[in-house]
């Protein structure tokens, strides 16, 4: 399970958080949250979904965070997808398809009609959630409300905006290894 808190911290730096959070504070928070998700999963709360790469020994590529115990604006229960992340170098390449789909068979054999889950509203994979049968239910805003508050939106602006620049980078490194391999098949 260690492995699954260090990809967690790891993917944390790469994906936009929520609004009022830095990548560098959810990683803090997944590090020191780990723990408790852990016990909830013993609990049989959670369910830790796993994806490997089997032609590169079963390396573990991929999670997603399931919440069994989720419930919707009526009530009525549901599960909800925590995080799902995949190794960078893995990205675009269907990880994401095959934990939602995992996710989904896990939540029909439990007799739960449908999955939940939350994206920030600057976080581009938004769309990837839409091409895998989500459909947008709600939105979430939020207002400061003291000068610390405006404070705080201020630094997460900039911190994105900085993490924005280490995906651009990320991205032409992606493209650049998936040119070479291409060139050498």
């Amino acid at each position: 399970m260690d492995w699954i808190r260090d990809l967690a911290v790891q993917a944390s730096i790469h994906t936009f958080s929520g609004l009022r959070a830095t990548a560098q504070e959810k990683a803090q928070y997944i590090a020191v949250g780990f723990e408790e998700l852990k016990r909830y999963a013993l609990q049989g709360a959670y369910r830790f979904l796993i994806a490997i790469d089997k032609e590169m020994d079963n390396e573990r590529v991929g999670y997603l965070f399931l919440n069994l115990y989720d419930q919707d604006d009526l009530g009525r229960r549901q599960t909800f997808v925590e995080d799902i992340a995949a190794l960078p170098e893995y990205w675009g390449l269907g990880v994401g398809h095959i934990l939602f789909d995992a996710a989904t068979k896990v939540t029909a054999e439990l007799g739960m009609h449908f999955m939940g889950g939350e994206v920030a509203a600057e976080n581009s994979r938004i769309e990837a959630a839409l091409r895998n049968n989500f459909y947008l239910e709600t939105y979430r805003v939020v207002r400061p409300c003291t000068p610390e508050a405006e404070q705080l939106m201020e630094e997460v602006r900039q911190s994105k905006e900085k993490a924005g620049e280490v995906q651009d980078k990320l991205s032409k490194l992606r493209e650049r290894r998936q040119r070479r391999k291409r060139n050498r098949t």
